[in-house]
């Protein structure tokens, strides 16, 4: 007689990287409270009881984009020794404190200081160390991993300008800021704070669908205390005596500068050029869609072809979206240059932050990153400004969106100028 015996089936435990990435696109989501795509909702209103200049509105962000700039590489490598989670979790504070002082801000400085901040926090803590934390938890899956994070960055940028338009229409700007503290609070500080924690030894090596937390408490594995074992790896001053870092810099530079000039000034130019108010700002929230879309598919296309093939895609796209913006005065025009922004806007964080881990490996990626992101947020400082002087003295946009096109075109050159990385998934 044959007696059945049912063996109960062993669940492989979820690997801790998930959560980590779910608190970390978490705090993505949030962080579009400091975007272009929101302020460039707050632009007419405020303009209007306080009677500024584009140019005046624009500083702010060029100030704490510089500021950004200059913690950046300094973020990166406090990441690289401590972890990511104290700087986020300072980043989501100083956002939080930022955005209710600004729903109460009486004059230009108080705007600059309370902006300014923000911006610090975001271009210099949560953006410079979020790729580089993920990238460090995944190895097979980081195309994917790094998708998602971008996926809810986008995410943010499609919900809240939309949300902050609602709240503005009904009760005001300055209630309208208060909620985005509540949201950066909410869903971006307290899951960074509970969940986040620093990568193990090796952690590419693991398997990805396996737990992390047991290995952690039993011993088998211990936090990073040292840079990850990686034949790829280089220091930043490797990274710094390549001919290659320099050109992905100043494309990276280019790029940034098109980037935030256009969307700081997109709503004020398709309004001057015809289109309602309420579409132009729907077109933001269509380039978020897009973009949020674009960034898994990015992703995915990088596990398969050469990332510094789709990062010279990256900046052809964001060329033609301009070229097209130029020419945009009817709805459908102003979604068309919406979706192309959004495929350009979702492919430059993933494509990037990949593009350097193959070329420099995971021992200082939170340094290069950091670097790198500094590099972009000092371009990110100069778009507004230059396209809101542009503006005062000139009452139009032209020349200067004539001028981004040509950096994207710039920045397409000096990508393809660089050596295939040994790790591309193009060159295997």
């Amino acid at each position: 007689m044959c007696v059945m015996i049912s063996l109960p089936q062993i669940r492989r435990p979820i690997y801790y990287g998930w959560p980590v990435l779910a608190a970390i696109s978490a705090i993505g989501f949030a962080n579009a409270v400091t975007s272009m795509g929101v302020l460039t909702v707050f632009v007419l209103p405020m303009s209007d009881e306080f009677g500024w200049s584009r140019a005046q509105i624009s500083g702010a962000t060029s100030a704490g984009a510089l500021l950004g700039a200059l913690a950046a590489p300094l973020s990166g490598r406090i990441s690289d020794k401590v972890g990511a989670r104290p700087i986020l979790v300072l980043g989501g504070i100083v956002i939080t404190i930022s955005m209710g002082w600004l729903s109460a801000i009486q004059g230009l400085l108080g705007f600059y200081l309370a902006f300014g901040l923000a911006r610090l926090s975001d271009q210099g803590f949560i953006q410079a160390v979020s790729p580089p934390a993920i990238a460090q938890w995944f190895d097979e899956h980081r195309g994917k991993a790094l998708a998602a994070l971008f996926f809810s960055t986008s995410a943010g940028g499609i919900v809240l300008p939309l949300v902050t338009q609602f709240i503005i229409s009904g009760w005001g700007w300055r209630p309208a800021w208060g909620t985005l503290a509540a949201i950066m609070a909410v869903l971006g500080l307290a899951p960074v704070a509970l969940i986040v924690r620093r990568p193990p030894v090796n952690s590419g090596a693991i398997d990805e669908r396996a737990t992390t937390s047991q290995r952690l408490e039993s011993g088998e594995l211990t936090e990073l205390t040292e840079k990850p074992s990686d034949d790829q790896s280089r220091s930043i001053s490797d990274a710094l005596l390549n001919r290659d870092y320099w050109l992905i810099l100043g494309a990276m530079f280019g790029t940034g500068i098109a980037s935030t000039g256009v969307a700081l000034h997109m709503v004020p130019f398709l309004v001057q050029e015809g289109v309602a108010e309420t579409a132009a700002v729907g077109a933001v929230s269509v380039s978020f869609l897009v973009g949020a879309i674009a960034s898994l598919g990015w992703g995915m296309l990088s596990e398969r072809v050469s990332a510094r093939l789709l990062l010279a895609g990256v900046f052809l796209v964001r060329g033609a979206s301009v070229a097209l913006l130029l020419v945009s005065d009817t709805l459908i025009e102003a979604f068309a240059f919406a979706v192309l922004r959004g495929i350009a806007e979702g492919g430059l964080g993933p494509v990037s932050a990949i593009l350097l881990a193959r070329y420099f490996g995971r021992g200082s990626l939170g340094t290069i990153y950091g670097l790198t992101r500094a590099v972009l947020v000092m371009g990110f400082a100069f778009g507004p400004v230059l396209a809101g002087a542009v503006y005062d003295g000139t009452d139009s946009y032209t020349a200067t969106f004539i001028g981004f096109f040509a950096t994207a075109m710039v920045s397409v050159a000096m990508v393809m100028l660089t050596k295939r990385p040994a790790k591309d998934r193009g060159d295997r």
